[in-house]
């Protein structure tokens, strides 16, 4: 009996000591740990640039829309022209969706209260966006001209830009979308405004 439990103590002992050496499943276990973790990183990186693509597409869709309203003839636009002018948005944003982008163009002026020149108002002469709408009443405030862009008198071109981006791959894990932002303003070139025919932008008569 002794012999026996001796035998197989130093059976077991053998084997113990086989299966600390044993290594042919290590690679399998590494594998399983490492994989999850460089799919995520993949992702990720998939995730980041195309992020990155759309926010610059949308940077180009408002600076390009404030360079081109900017850029009207001394005889201001129409309301046709300047929505055919917005349809640049169209290549601009393209392979993306174009409905999730919403692009505004405001033109603000600088109304100064008469014997109190430092008290400015900014006010909308006129807006439109790229769906066909006008998203601001005429001589509404107009909010977010830095300090200093403007005196009284004269106006700026505004062009707000926002995408309503939904992750292409995380949107199993982030459920909501979120808004990719830009804001470009740029001084009309031929003009000290842009008309918005018929109306005169210095005046508020008709041209």
């Amino acid at each position: 009996m002794n012999w026996l439990g001796k035998n197989l103590g130093r059976k077991l002992l053998e084997r113990a000591g086989a299966l600390r050496s044993d290594v042919r499943g290590v690679a399998a276990v590494e594998f399983a740990m490492v994989v999850p973790i460089m799919f995520f990183l993949l992702v990720g990186a998939i995730e980041f640039s195309q992020a990155l693509t759309v926010d610059r597409r949308v940077t180009q869709s408002a600076s390009s829309t404030a360079d081109l309203i900017a850029r009207a003839p001394s005889q201001g636009l129409s309301t046709v022209q300047v929505d055919n002018e917005l349809r640049i948005v169209e290549q601009l944003i393209a392979p993306y969706d174009l409905t999730a982008l919403t692009v505004r163009v405001i033109s603000v002026k600088a109304v100064a209260p008469p014997g109190n020149p430092n008290a400015i108002n900014y006010l909308v002469d006129w807006s439109r966006d790229n769906k066909g709408g006008t998203p601001f009443a005429r001589n509404a405030p107009y909010n977010g001209i830095p300090a200093g862009l403007l005196v009284g008198g004269e106006s700026v071109i505004v062009a707000e830009a926002t995408y309503n981006y939904t992750p292409l791959i995380f949107n199993y894990f982030i459920e909501n979308a979120f808004d990719l932002e830009e804001r470009f303003y740029l001084k009309p070139r031929n003009a000290s405004c842009v008309h918005l025919q018929p109306i005169n932008c210095v005046t508020g008569g008709n041209l």
